[in-house]
């Protein structure tokens, strides 16, 4: 009896053990399945988030390059049946090419004036859609992005927008939009039937879900005010978007009206403000994992028990079997890929050996000087030009600084632009003197620095050609050009002088002529005498006209009186001949040479004869000053500007010649211009010789 209960007893613990080991397996792995379908939802979501982005992303740079198109510009600002044709073939074609719903275009009103669906029942051509956000942002010059339902169409959709501008800039013409699907994400590989994908805007409003039947409605209770807000912003149609009946358990849980419980996971949508991912994983799903594989092991366990035994020495076998065969199979792997390897290897080691020749025999045959340094100057590598010109072999130079090579001077100057590249880590041209032989050579140097993976500095090398026969060859050629144009001085002086003597005195003695016949004629023949006295007449115009134009060749107040004389007279002619309000201004104006005054006198001139032709302004300032040395001529108008990059200088003959002038009387020009603003020519000349003092 005493045995009896003592089994007993041994049976109920045991199954009472049997029972709380079972409740808390059970138990822990339905807490381990919690925990893992966390992880998954939170990945999940993550990528259902990352997915939605890259979607919705896709078509940014393409609306932006369908706006540059010079076919829909000209459909903006001429309208004609021609234009729209050809702006229409373009949205067909767009449409078609990225498999969207419509490309359409509207003017700076929110007018459609061309659709690829404009054949369509539903066509947006005379649609108006400037209260959307995305024209709102568009007509304002920026890329815009909106998720809606389309009040015409009445599909859902991702609309792209971007500005329209003239070729010349300004504010937009128009706006082109792509409207992309996207009810395709609702079946991608983020769906499936244990869970639900749902895609919110503001308020909580689905707007795109795996459950068709919760499409616009609100996923949270809303109140009446904020019903009211969904329906002013004309996003997700015309209501009522009820709720879908989903209450918070706090924390990541929720209920619906069945009392069935979800895990929530929600992620904020990649610049769509107030958009969400919201992934629900139902946690019955969940338990199902847990109790049904849990219930069918239970089942079988005493019939594995049974089984384990025989068949345990045949699994063991059958593993060990398989692992030797494992371990061959891989060792086989490995013998191959040593062998590939090797081969590799090989191959890598031959291309470095070719690449090494290939650097080292431009090293040694380029005639530029290259080197490089560590960043404290010290040399690590010169190549053969180097060792010529410094007379130094390349081993005794590394590991050496600037100054223990060259002169204080020189190294002073290589190691200012060397301390420039490894402050400002970027390369940096400059113009160098190398001494060589007997004489300074010029040499244009290129250096740059080799940067780590944290961007420090880890070498510096720089590479120098010599320049100094073509900077002999400028020299010359610029002394050429100064000797040019003082000899189209001098033939503009002689030209002026023969005008006003030679042909002002002949014109002269034929009016004395014309008058006298005028007197002789008048009362025995009025009409002769008439033409006489048009001929008078005609004969003033002709001298005033050949002292004007002698005067402009070369004004003699230039040589008699200088250049503020001469730049006051020609602004008071400037304004009389171009209706061109001139204003000249003058302050502690040094006296200068003749060749610095016509330098000054001429740019000037040119710069005016630029304002009368191509700039259409009401005013011009012409200011010459003297400051520190320098006399300086500017001159400011109110035109239309223009832009300086756009400036071809070998077309522009007229500031290529300022230019020229400027730098043979050894100063600068600078032309400040903005397009609608106006235009500023400076020139800035250093004066030689002030004992004339300031005038």
């Amino acid at each position: 009896m005493r045995l009896r209960v003592i089994i007993l007893i041994l049976s109920l613990v045991a199954v009472v053990s049997t029972s709380a080991g079972g409740l808390y397996y059970f138990f822990s792995l339905r807490d381990q399945e919690y925990s893992v379908a966390r992880r998954r939802g939170a990945s999940r979501t993550e990528m259902m988030q990352n997915q939605l982005s890259a979607y919705l992303s896709g078509n940014l740079n393409t609306v932006r390059a369908l706006a540059g198109l010079k076919e829909l510009r000209v459909a903006l600002t001429r309208e004609d049946p021609a234009s729209l044709a050809a702006a229409n073939a373009i949205l067909d074609h767009f449409q078609q090419a990225l498999e969207v719903d419509v490309c359409y275009l509207m003017d700076r009103g929110g007018d459609t004036v061309a659709s690829s669906n404009r054949r369509a029942p539903h066509s947006f051509v005379g649609q108006n859609f400037a209260f959307r956000p995305y024209f709102q942002e568009a007509i304002s010059g920026r890329a815009g992005k909106y998720l809606a339902l389309g009040t015409t169409s009445h599909k859902r959709g991702a609309y792209y927008s971007f500005p329209v501008f003239a070729q010349t800039g300004g504010a937009p013409l128009g706006v082109v939009v792509i409207k992309a699907p996207i009810g395709g994400w609702e079946s991608g590989p983020a769906a499936d039937a244990d869970s639900i994908n749902l895609l919110t805007g503001p308020h909580d409003v689905i707007f795109s879900s795996s459950r068709k039947q919760w499409l616009f409605k609100t996923l949270w209770p809303k109140s009446p005010e904020e019903l009211a807000q969904v329906a002013a912003s004309r996003q997700f149609g015309e209501g009522p978007w009820p709720w879908v009946g989903l209450s918070p358990l706090g924390g990541d849980m929720a209920e619906d009206r069945s009392g069935r419980r979800y895990i929530i996971f929600s992620r904020e949508l990649k610049q769509y403000p107030g958009w969400k991912v919201v992934h629900l994983q139902s946690l019955r799903v969940i338990s199902e994992a847990v109790w049904r594989p849990l219930a069918r092991t239970t089942g079988l366990v005493v019939l594995g028990l049974c089984l384990f035994a025989g068949v345990l020495v045949y699994i063991l076998h059958r593993k060990a079997g398989h692992e030797i065969a494992q371990r061959e199979t891989a060792e086989r792997n490995l013998r191959q890929a040593k062998e590939q390897l090797s081969h590799y290897s090989k191959e890598l080691e031959r291309q470095v050996r070719q690449r090494t020749r290939e650097v080292a025999g431009f090293l040694e045959y380029t005639p530029a000087v290259v080197y490089m340094k560590d960043p404290q100057g010290r040399y690590i590598m010169v190549n053969s030009r180097w060792e010529q010109l410094f007379g130094m072999p390349r081993h005794e130079a590394q590991g050496k600084t600037l100054h223990e090579v060259f002169p204080p001077e020189v190294a002073d100057q290589f190691r200012n632009n060397d301390l420039r590249v490894l402050q400002q880590k970027k390369p940096y041209q400059a113009e160098e003197l190398f001494p060589y032989g007997d004489q300074m050579h010029s040499y244009l140097s290129v250096r740059f620095p080799i940067l780590d993976e944290e961007g420090n500095v880890t070498r510096l090398c720089g590479i120098s050609v010599d320049i100094t026969d073509l900077k002999s060859a400028q020299d010359q050629l610029r002394r050429l050009s100064g000797n040019i144009m003082a000899s189209q001085e001098k033939e503009r002086t002689a030209i002026a002088r023969e005008l006003h003597d030679e042909l002002g005195q002949v014109l002269t003695a034929l009016r004395m002529d014309a008058v006298w016949l005028r007197d002789r004629l008048r009362q025995s023949q009025p009409p002769a005498a008439a033409r006489a006295d048009n001929m008078c007449r005609l004969i003033d115009k002709t001298i005033s006209d050949v002292r004007l134009i002698a005067t402009r060749l070369r004004p003699p107040v230039l040589d008699d009186l200088g250049l503020v004389d001469a730049l006051e007279w020609y602004t008071t002619e400037f304004e009389k001949r171009t209706d061109v309000a001139c204003v000249f201004n003058h302050f502690q104006v040094p006296e200068v040479d003749e060749f610095t005054a016509i330098a000054a006198y001429r740019v000037a001139q040119e710069a005016l004869t630029n304002v009368a032709r191509h700039a259409a302004a009401t005013s011009v300032d012409v200011i010459l000053r003297g400051s520190d040395g320098f006399l300086e001529v500017s001159v400011v108008d109110n035109g239309r500007g223009f832009d300086i990059k756009n400036l071809d200088q070998r077309k522009s003959l007229g500031i290529a010649g300022m230019r020229e002038r400027a730098s043979l009387a050894g100063g600068r020009l600078e032309i400040i211009s903005q397009i609608g603003v106006g235009t500023e020519v400076l020139l800035k000349l250093p004066v030689h010789g002030l004992a004339g003092g300031l005038r």
